[in-house]
């Protein structure tokens, strides 16, 4: 009875939150203040992490499920998707130090391979309607960080371990749990347009595979937060950094 309670409450909070964020992404379109639009920047990271973050983990404590912030909840467990152990203060062996360091070279060339042969690419529209959001000067960048950075955890805290253990619960199903958690964080995001909606539920999608397959919330809130950190700090930066190369080169040929 609880957790149907509890979902009861979970879905009507954010149908609540989804249409302020709605109706504030459109008066944050309008604003043509960089002052005004830090505001939004610093209240949308405000709400998202009491609603999202400090939300899931009250929700943890009612159920008196805290344990599963740092091990696999074993509702979970009898998911068809071999995983690993999920435990964080689990130790690694050698090979797995030693995979981890190639892959994070392998990775680092990758990304140098990239920042020199498409550089420009990066600057390019992003998917779905959230080109107003990008930073438009450096002030804006750094009121961005902290909403990318929250966003990866406490939405991940929320919609990749506590509202598909919740319905689980309801349920009984933990396909249902985890599935019918993927279309809600998608929904939530329908400011973005249905293209930009879409594209965060493949998102989604990718990220509970991530979550389920490894055992570890860690992952998917560091794969999370750096989707976000790309998209609102990186990109605009380096575009930031293109246009006043061509400002002062047009400068320079006047």
């Amino acid at each position: 009875m609880l957790p149907t309670v509890i979902l009861a409450l979970i879905l009507l909070v954010l149908v609540i939150w989804n249409r302020v964020e709605i109706r504030d992404y459109a008066a944050f379109k309008r604003a043509g203040d960089s002052r005004q639009r830090r505001r939004f920047y610093w209240r949308w990271t405000l709400s998202s992490f009491v609603i999202l973050g400090l939300g899931a983990l009250l929700v943890l404590i009612v159920l008196g499920r805290l344990d599963t912030l740092f091990a696999f909840p074993a509702e979970f467990a009898g998911l068809p998707i071999p995983r690993g152990r999920g435990d964080i203060g689990a130790p690694m062996s050698s090979d797995t130090l030693t995979g981890m360091a190639v892959g994070a070279g392998v990775g680092l060339t990758l990304v140098a391979v990239i920042w020199v042969w498409r550089l420009r690419k990066m600057t390019q529209p992003v998917i779905g309607d959230i080109e107003p959001m990008i930073p438009r000067n450096r002030r804006e960048l750094l009121a961005a960080l902290p909403l990318a950075i929250n966003a990866g955890v406490s939405e991940e805290l929320f919609f990749r371990l506590m509202l598909p253990l919740v319905i689980t619960l309801v349920t009984g199903s933990a396909l249902a749990g985890l599935g019918l958690s993927v279309v809600v964080f998608g929904l939530v995001h329908w400011y973005q347009g249905w293209k930009g909606m879409l594209a965060v539920t493949l998102i989604g999608a990718f990220l509970t595979w991530l979550y389920v397959s490894s055992g570890s919330l860690v992952k998917p809130m560091v794969v999370h937060v750096l989707i976000d950190v790309v998209a609102l700090v990186i990109r605009p930066a380096i575009s930031l950094w293109l246009n006043r190369d061509r400002a002062a080169s047009t400068a320079a040929v006047g």
